[in-house]
């Protein structure tokens, strides 16, 4: 691994605050990607958040997974790889919790039953797709981790930034913009092809490097990195516009085969990176881990809010009214993390989900 990843040792008991609140705020946004809460004010608004704004919440996480992981490199190889395998153990550690947690949901709802379950099905939502609808996320960090690792060791940092984003441009035409070549045989039959061993090209191969490596950039540049919040704010926000009037341009045009991947969503999370990056406090591990917990606890309070709104005869309310029901489960999930960060046994999980000196990130996105 090229020294020149290496980020500066931090060894005061500071945190990056401005992450922290923005990652809180990114799993709020991935809450309201799996609940929908604008659906009772028509198709268009509900769209508006659940294909479009809340699509920036995974890039988020993964570009702050690489940033913590990659400004903790030394430079020295077997150091290097001794943090590799220490980190893809942690989460191959909370990827097995996660999936043993939901796995009476995954009975419940016939997973196991299903005609398509098999083996070579159970393989690829391991590797790939998840075992679970918001589990993708873990083997698509553990993957694009891997990965960038091994590509930084080989490349320049500035070939891997190229490789990058030719392996995103390769995800998006499989994504939100696969309409542009399905009249192509030779192109529909290849990412055809892909398809059997993944649902979507939003997962470690495809999605994860290019904000994996500005993750990387961001920690390589930490300390010469000038401070222009009204400038990133700016970017940010003209970005999103971008990224919002792509959603509705390729929506209109009857263009995605899935809606989780867009060329402006790559810019509008880089600027806002940017831009909460430089805020730091005293370390606060409620917030840290309580992020994750929301996470990795959020389709569980979704399936308790739907269950006692019917037992309760609320259903009006709690699941037929959009709103209440996505700020009920954002509540539920907030207190279920809070319980569990404070809870002693599960100690266990904490440490998987925060490998040594909190590296990795959280989120999940919208099937």
């Amino acid at each position: 691994m090229s020294a020149k990843l290496a980020g500066p040792a931090k060894t005061a008991k500071t945190d990056y605050r401005g992450l922290s609140w923005l990652k809180f705020i990114a799993a709020l946004l991935v809450i309201a990607n799996h609940t929908g809460p604008l659906a009772r004010f028509g198709p268009s608004a509900d769209f508006l958040v659940d294909g479009a704004l809340t699509r920036i919440a995974v890039p988020i996480f993964f570009m702050t997974s690489g940033f913590f992981y990659f400004r903790k490199l030394t430079g020295d190889p077997l150091a290097d790889r001794r943090h590799l395998r220490r980190y893809l153990g942690s989460i191959a550690k909370l990827y097995a919790i996660a999936i043993l947690l939901y796995l009476p949901l995954n009975v419940y709802n016939g997973y196991f039953s299903s005609p398509k379950f098999g083996a070579l099905s159970l393989l690829r939502d391991l590797a790939f797709d998840g075992t679970f609808y918001h589990l993708w996320y873990l083997p698509a960090l553990m993957i694009g981790i891997a990965m960038l690792h091994g590509l930084y060791r080989a490349l320049q940092p500035a070939a891997v930034m190229i490789a990058a984003c030719l392996l995103y441009a390769i995800g998006l035409f499989g994504d939100s913009y696969y309409g542009l070549i399905a009249g192509n045989d030779v192109l529909t039959g290849w990412y055809n092809g892909m398809f059997h061993f993944f649902d979507y090209t939003r997962n470690g191969l495809f999605f994860a490097a290019i904000y994996l490596a500005l993750g990387a950039l961001l920690a390589r540049s930490e300390k010469r990195r000038p401070r222009r919040p009204a400038a990133h704010a700016a970017l940010f926000l003209v970005s999103l516009s971008a990224m919002l009037a792509e959603a509705l341009w390729l929506r209109e045009g009857g263009i995605p085969r899935h809606d989780s991947m867009y060329v402006f969503a790559v810019p509008a999370a880089y600027f806002l990176l940017l831009l909460a990056l430089p805020y730091k406090g005293p370390a606060n591990r409620t917030m840290r881990e309580g992020r994750a917990w929301i996470y990795a606890l959020h389709p569980l309070a979704i399936v308790l809010v739907r269950g006692a709104a019917k037992a309760a005869g609320l259903q009006p309310w709690f699941i037929g009214n959009s709103l209440v029901h996505f700020v009920a489960v954002c509540a539920l999930s907030v207190a279920l993390a809070a319980v569990a960060v404070r809870f002693p046994s599960v100690r266990t999980i904490r440490t998987a989900w925060l490998p040594r000196a909190k590296e990795a990130g959280s989120a999940s996105t919208r099937h």
